[in-house]
């Protein structure tokens, strides 16, 4: 029997890997934009559950249903019966909460927490990569077993997420597999992972994200997506993504 030597071995065990090293930048940026316009789409009305843990039990759960369109969102709150009255509403980098009981509204940041959930108000409206950051670096890393690329973005001016992300990214599979969400003094403050795929048309989304905090680390929220609707841009309203619009709800 003959063994391969060392050295040849070596250089088949790199050529069987990925070479996610080699991409250059446009390379990485045509990737980014390639996952951000398959992963959701931006003309949607969808269905989620979100459970709140501490310490392996659910202390909060929520369904909602919540309508895109392009950098406007519209979250209406299902369950529980008590958080039926409340809504979401995002246009561009403005965001309200209102509650139809009582005809009122006030503004938010997208910092906020949801529901006092580990989920801000960001995580869950609408993220977007490329729109919000800027790529500052990247390299190939095995994350579980598996080359990937972990890619470095910094805020942009008025971002109203993070500081900093790191991502990585399955350039075999094309998708989002984690953010690590940094805050502007250089901490850690969660990780959110994206588990699954469903595909709806051309779309690939996750069936869940998982998001854990890095402050209580006893503490954790896991957002199943339910269910995903593409629409066409003229089926969503634009005027169903403003105050006056909720005015009329019941």
């Amino acid at each position: 029997m003959k063994f391969l030597s060392p050295s040849l071995l070596a250089a088949v065990c790199l050529l069987a890997q990925p070479a996610y090293a080699a991409m250059d930048v446009k390379e990485v940026q045509r990737l980014l934009t390639e996952i951000e316009s398959t992963n959701f789409p931006e003309y949607s009305v969808s269905n989620f559950n979100l459970s709140h843990y501490k310490k392996d039990q659910v202390i909060k759960n929520f369904t909602f249903e919540m309508s895109l369109k392009d950098d406007k969102s519209l979250l209406a709150m299902q369950w529980p019966a008590t958080s039926k009255h409340k809504y979401l509403l995002k246009s561009g980098l403005n965001l309200w909460m209102y509650f139809s009981d009582v005809r009122r509204s006030i503004r938010l940041s997208a910092r906020d927490s949801f529901m006092g959930t580990d989920a801000n108000n960001y995580d869950v409206m609408q993220t977007n990569l490329l729109k919000d950051y800027n790529m500052t670096s990247f390299s190939e890393v095995q994350l579980d077993g598996e080359n990937v690329l972990k890619v470095e973005l910094a805020a942009k001016p008025n971002t109203e997420g993070y500081a900093k992300l790191i991502s990585y990214i399955s350039p075999k599979e094309k998708r989002l597999i984690k953010n690590e969400c940094y805050s502007i003094s250089g901490s850690m403050i969660k990780t959110v992972q994206f588990k699954g795929i469903q595909e709806v048309g051309k779309f690939r989304i996750p069936r869940s994200v998982l998001i854990t905090s890095m402050v209580n680390k006893d503490r954790s929220t896991l957002m199943e997506i339910l269910k995903v609707t593409p629409k066409k841009a003229d089926e969503l309203k634009d005027s169903m993504f403003t105050l006056g619009y909720l005015e009329t709800v019941e």
